[in-house]
């Protein structure tokens, strides 16, 4: 019964190391009913007190064990691509190995380790350091491993293997012959993980390099396309003015129509011609060109998505911002809003497919709002929302983009995702013309 314990124990032990150090770098799998994801622990448990009663493999093959235990549990529980789900368990197989080797190496400076109590004593340290070592690395480097994208760690996939291999083979140096290799196995093992460490950093800081260079050239690329589409839309409401400044010939042909006497052939071509100008010119005026393109765009899309779309504007003729951050601004937040709507499906009542806009100039602020229902909740960090698309990489880009339109002009932004409603709220200095 003492053995039992003692194995259930180290056993636990290993399992929250191995799941804290999975949790640092990928999220979990969302299961229904949500008590499967609580069984997480118990699984790791008990894939590790099987190997403690399992029969000794040879030194070579015992890393497996361990590697295919680590696998088929995190791949049940973690969001993971099976590749990556590979390397990240050798890599945990390989610094617990060095923890292991470590240890054995710094105790069997002192001790003899032919008796079971001396492994036991070697078992209980190297369980322990490594749970320390893991809740460490949880806390300290969680919120920025995540965030690497898969491509680059299938770049770095031959190192985990690389590293196992040469852990084993320090390993391999024989224990308690002289102390002269006692010593040196200390010193190669000291020195690998030291080297290990540096090796890891500046391979990390090499990927959130790569990482913020290409979400960078996401965002140019992003702001290029809007621009263009801008230009495209601004040509069109120039003609549309051309088009109004022509209007009293139109005029003159409805006055003829009525000295003729057809008033009836008047009140149509009328109707035709406010249709026509009225999907034109727009229904929105702010008295701010670049905002009027921009809102009436989006309305009509809204229009054609059978979205609705509520506004609270005022005049904005006063309003001095480059057309380049109106339309980073604008177009990404409603572009987000109309996203969100599309996606519901069969709204109920209380949730109905609109997206409530708001921008006004007062007291001395610009103050801009978009509200919108959401099919499930988001979870929102440093003021983006965790996407829920394949390639997170290659989203997120807009309200990235909005951040930074607001913090260059000083202003704070908020966003609240609560009963089924996302709400984005920015303000920002006035600048008048």
């Amino acid at each position: 019964m003492n053995t039992f314990m003692r194995c259930l124990v180290l056993s636990l032990m290993i399992a929250l190391s191995c799941q804290l150090f999975y949790e640092t770098i990928v999220p979990r799998k969302r299961r229904h009913p949500e008590w499967i994801n609580n069984t997480a622990t118990a699984a790791f448990t008990a894939g590790f007190l099987l190997i403690s009663y399992a029969a000794v493999p040879p030194f070579v093959l015992r890393p497996v064990r361990i590697i295919l235990i680590t696998v088929l549990t995190a791949q049940f529980y973690f969001q993971i691509q099976f590749a990556k789900n590979l390397i990240l368990s050798v890599l945990f197989c390989g610094i617990y190995w060095m923890i292991s080797t470590m240890t054995l190496s710094v105790l069997s400076l002192f001790m003899n380790f032919t008796t079971e109590s001396s492994r036991q004593i070697l078992e209980n340290l190297t369980e322990g350091m490594n749970l320390c070592l893991m809740m460490l690395f949880y806390h300290q480097c969680k919120h920025h491993i995540r965030g690497i994208d898969d491509i680059h760690w299938k770049s770095l996939g031959f190192l985990p293997f690389l590293f196992l291999f040469v852990v084993m083979a320090i390993n391999m140096i024989p224990y308690n012959i002289t102390a002269a290799n006692n010593y040196a196995r200390l010193a190669a093992i000291s020195g690998f993980a030291v080297l290990s460490i540096f090796l890891f950093y500046f391979a990390m800081r090499i990927l959130e390099k790569e990482e913020t260079l290409q979400k960078l050239q996401l965002r140019t690329e992003h702001t290029r396309r809007q621009m263009a589409m801008f230009r495209t839309m601004q040509k069109q409401y120039e003609q549309q003015r051309q088009f109004l400044h022509d209007y009293k010939n139109q005029l003159n042909c409805i006055q003829g129509l009525i000295n003729c006497g057809q008033t009836e052939e008047a009140s149509a071509y009328i109707t035709r011609l406010t249709g026509s100008l009225r999907a034109q010119y727009g229904d929105i005026n702010t008295n701010n060109t670049i905002v009027n393109i921009i809102l009436n765009q989006k309305y009509q899309t809204a229009k054609d998505k059978k979205i609705t779309m509520a506004f609270v504007i005022n005049d904005l003729s006063a309003l001095a911002m480059p057309e380049e951050d109106l339309v980073t601004l604008l177009a990404n937040l409603l572009d987000n809003a109309l996203e969100a709507c599309d996606r519901l499906s069969n709204p109920n009542p209380e949730m109905k497919k609109i997206i409530q806009f708001k921008m006004v100039l007062e007291d001395g602020q610009l103050i801009v709002s978009v509200r919108n229902p959401v099919d499930q909740p988001v979870t929102i960090k440093n003021k983006t929302i965790a996407t829920s698309k394949k390639n997170a990489v290659y989203h997120g880009i807009g309200l990235s983009n909005v951040d930074s339109v607001i913090q260059k002009y000083n202003g704070t932004s908020a966003l609240i995702c609560e009963d089924g409603w996302f709400s984005f709220t920015a303000i920002m200095p006035f600048f008048a013309v």
